[in-house]
């Protein structure tokens, strides 16, 4: 009888230790999750690397961004020349008994055009426009380009009898063509450009 109680009482204890040490170590689990928690908190660096390199693709935006607006709004840019509509045409003017080819360049609408801005460029060399320098070229006006001598173009006033500049040859022979190209210097903008053959 009393073997019979002692080994209940072995059991018991067994049993109450058995729990025991499941709560203990429930217990210790528990506490060294929150410690590697806390520890993970304050001294992981996982969650680091995909920070930094947010940060780092944010900083390079800003920066782009903050240097494009600064080349875009440092640029100056030309204002468009105003609308204008020029023509050319090949003619024979007579002077004196002699007859000679050159072109006549008509201003036929828009702005009015300050000669000292104008380039007239005729068989890729430049024409002289001294005549004109503080002249405007406006809607109805027309300018001739002649040859004046062997080598010189220029754009002579018309009508020729008002002209200190007559042409002396001609600025294109029958079969021949040349390119007439008339730039606005104060933008750098061509407002005219045209092959012109002589039949």
């Amino acid at each position: 009888m009393n073997s019979r109680r002692i080994d209940k009482e072995k059991q018991r204890r067994k049993e109450n230790a058995g729990k025991t040490s499941v709560r203990n170590k429930n217990r210790n689990s528990r506490d060294k999750s929150k410690a590697k928690s806390r520890f993970n908190f304050f001294s992981d660096n996982q969650g680091i690397s995909p920070v930094v390199g947010v940060l780092l693709l944010l900083a390079i935006t800003v920066v782009m961004a903050g240097y494009l607006a600064t080349e875009v709004l440092s640029y100056e840019f030309s204002a468009p020349s105003a609308p204008v509509s020029l023509s050319a045409r090949v003619e024979n003017v007579s002077v004196g008994s002699s007859t000679h080819t050159v072109v006549r360049l008509e201003h036929s609408g828009g702005a009015p055009l300050q000669m000292s801005n104008i380039r007239i460029l005729f068989n890729q060399s430049e024409a002289d426009l001294s005549f004109y320098k503080n002249e405007t070229f406006g809607i109805g006006e027309s300018i001739l380009i002649g040859g004046i001598d062997t080598s010189k173009t220029a754009a002579l006033a018309y009508p020729i009898s008002q002209s200190t500049k007559k042409p002396s040859r001609n600025v294109l022979k029958s079969g021949e063509s040349s390119e007439l190209v008339v730039i606005d210097t104060s933008n750098n903008q061509i407002l005219f450009k045209k092959v012109i053959y002589v039949r």
